[in-house]
């Protein structure tokens, strides 16, 4: 009696999943649905990450998340619309025996539809179920562009952040010899860490607006790791503006924003408490390099102000498993506690 109404759970599963794909691979943002297939799918990577301490299982995020969520996608489709079928007895039939299709028969017959093979070994022997299988068969093509579209960006997003995190990498790796390279080798000076990052950086911030699962990608390699080389960028600015005692470079604002977005989008996408503040950092580096460099008291005091950035930065560092010491350098009566 009740396999009558079995239609209406099947056309709730194909219309959520159609809803979660158009939000998260054309609206900005992500789709419900897809957040509840990649937090379950990211805390396992991250346990065995945690388990075993080895930063290898972080590197599993991206494949883990990008087919996770192509499978769930598909298998959601496929049972709705398996049970839209079954809802009906008689709806589909065998091409040669005429006999009712069976469940399976009816799940083997959907997946063929919707990858729009058509083989013809089971009939919708009806108009209105004939109509229904030429809309699950492009119902399966919406699905294949849907993937597309949720990869392609992905891939052009996880080569941005490579380039800036490999840039960052080659210029520092940590927030004190960031400054110290661009000050004493770049033809621009504190230029290249403002105003020539402006594009990329731009770039990476819009592409985490749009698709904040993002956040939950790791790189095994150091060079590679966003996750490293933002914060430690981040903490060079805030030294940059805070510790010099020197004209501030243009563009230093805008690019302190940027950083500040893509904490913010973070900090969204994890709902976790925030770490501590991270202790400061050690200017004695600077100043022993010949830079002029404010007391370490009005640094202090600067750093209050931006308590939570430093800890959304410290938070960042944390979740893809760096300490923050490589980070940044910090003063050596805190060196111990870190």
């Amino acid at each position: 009696m009740l396999r009558q109404f079995l239609w209406i759970p099947g056309l709730v599963l194909v219309v959520a999943v159609l809803a979660d794909m158009l939000v998260t691979c054309i609206q900005s943002g992500e789709g419900r649905l897809s957040r509840a297939i990649h937090r379950p799918l990211y805390w396992i990577v991250t346990t065995a990450s945690r388990i075993s301490g080895r930063r290898t299982w972080l590197s599993w995020s991206t494949p883990t998340l990008i087919v996770g969520t192509l499978i769930a996608w598909t298998l959601l489709v496929w049972f709705g619309w398996t049970l839209i079928f079954w809802s009906q007895p008689g709806a589909l039939l065998g091409a040669e025996s005429g006999q009712a299709a069976t469940f399976p028969a009816t799940f083997y017959f959907v997946g063929y539809t919707l990858s729009t093979l058509g083989l013809g070994e089971i009939i919708a022997p009806e108009t209105f179920w004939r109509i229904m299988t030429d809309i699950a068969s492009i119902n399966g093509f919406f699905l294949l562009s849907f993937a597309i579209t949720f990869i392609v960006p992905i891939a052009q997003a996880r080569s941005d952040r490579r380039e800036l995190a490999l840039h960052l990498h080659r210029a520092g790796p940590d927030a004190q010899n960031l400054i110290l390279r661009a000050h004493t080798d770049h033809d621009r000076g504190l230029l290249s860490l403002t105003t020539d990052l402006h594009l990329i950086l731009n770039r990476i911030d819009a592409a985490h607006l749009n698709s904040p699962y993002l956040h939950r990608f790791h790189d095994h390699d150091r060079q590679d790791a966003l996750d490293l080389t933002l914060p430690a960028l981040g903490e060079a600015l805030l030294i940059i503006q805070g510790a010099l005692d020197s004209d501030r470079p243009p563009g230093l604002q805008r690019a302190l924003a940027s950083v500040d977005s893509l904490t913010r989008t973070f900090e969204r996408v994890h709902h976790q408490p925030l770490p501590p503040t991270p202790p400061p950092p050690d200017l004695d580096i600077l100043r022993d390099a010949g830079l002029a460099v404010r007391s370490a008291d009005e640094y202090r005091e600067f750093l209050h102000t931006h308590d939570a950035l430093r800890r959304r930065l410290a938070a960042m560092a944390h979740a893809g498993s760096w300490r923050w010491d490589q980070v940044a350098r910090v003063e050596s009566r805190h060196s111990a506690r870190i």
